[in-house]
């Protein structure tokens, strides 16, 4: 599938991205501190990153309003530092834009029992993903551990000796995702995703593979699949790596021939990409069966710092 191209659109400016919900947020309460708008956000579309004890401080003094108006004028500056084109200054484990499936990394007991655990917890369109790392009656650490080291395993290249891969444990996902036909005007991260990366600005270019499992079979026919776009991008996106609709003829002018693939896989088998490779849930309107998916990402443990205040050592869980 080529890229199609679209009118242009004012970056981070609908209302289906987390800045623009934000700044929705802000304005129509212009006495919100920056806190009071993350908060708000959370709780109604989006799982967020929240801050660290220390930072919820701040933010609890600060005008969200005033506070988002100065992040708003830096972000041109900060895109500009790290364009998506640029000569990439880290080595990933795999490459940006590239994905790759490993057949069967769960045998067909695991895929019922979880796609169980999905009905029992994640019944009512746009509840918020189970984060296994909380819940470890649902799959033991240990089978995760097992999934990811299979996953590695069947990289083209070998890690790096000095790699040292680990678990990100907020990361590690159940997630059920409903077509448009239940769920239509949903925004935010807990279902339907226009295109995003699964890196973010602080962690921009670190290493990362995620892992995507889906536990039917039909996914990207009869129910929700995954499109990837192939273009090679090096950085994490300020405007567009969070949610975008307009990235696509962006990046096919970055890099012409650039394309999307819309991901076919059968339920236990495994879908691989970085974590700065741009993609989308895929639906269509025919779908009317939800998907639920296994989600893992696998980072370099010296920069799980760089994903959330709890991502350091209490955060992860080692592969070597």
């Amino acid at each position: 599938m080529t890229l199609e191209t679209a009118s242009p659109v004012q970056p981070n400016s609908h209302p289906g991205t987390p800045f623009g919900e934000m700044w929705r947020v802000a304005e129509q309460n212009p006495a919100y501190s920056l806190l009071e708008v993350l908060d708000s956000i959370d709780r109604d579309v989006w799982d967020m990153e929240m801050p660290s004890a220390n930072q919820r401080g701040v933010y609890a003094r600060v005008n969200g309003q005033a506070a988002l108006h100065r992040l708003r004028e830096a972000m041109n500056g900060m895109q500009a530092e790290y364009p998506l084109d640029a000569p990439p200054r880290r080595r990933q484990w795999l490459a940006s834009g590239c994905f790759m499936r490993v057949e069967a990394v769960l045998d067909a007991s695991q895929v019922r029992e979880l796609a169980g655990h999905c009905d029992h917890l994640l019944h009512t369109p746009g509840m918020r993903p189970v984060r296994l790392f909380e819940n470890p009656h649902i799959l033991s650490e240990e089978a995760i551990v097992a999934i990811a080291r299979t996953a590695l395993a069947a990289l083209p290249q070998a890690l790096p000796c000095s790699a040292r891969p680990a678990l990100l444990k907020r990361r590690t996902l159940l997630r059920r995702t409903f077509p448009r036909a239940q769920l239509p005007d949903a925004h935010g991260n807990a279902n339907n995703q226009f295109w995003h990366q699964d890196s973010n600005q602080k962690f921009n270019d670190a290493p990362m593979i995620t892992l995507w499992i889906p536990l039917e079979d039909g996914v990207g026919r009869t129910c929700p699949g995954m499109e990837v776009i192939d273009a090679p991008v090096s950085y994490f996106s300020i405007l567009h790596g969070d949610s975008s609709q307009t990235i696509c003829p962006i990046l096919c002018d970055m890099f012409p021939g650039t394309q999307i693939t819309s991901l076919e896989a059968a339920a236990g088998d495994c879908v691989m990409f970085n974590g700065l490779t741009f993609h989308q849930t895929a639906t269509n309107p025919e779908m009317r069966q939800h998907r639920d998916a296994l989600l893992i990402r696998i980072i370099e443990a010296a920069d799980a710092a760089h994903f959330g205040p709890d991502g350091a050592v209490d955060g992860i869980v080692p592969l070597v």
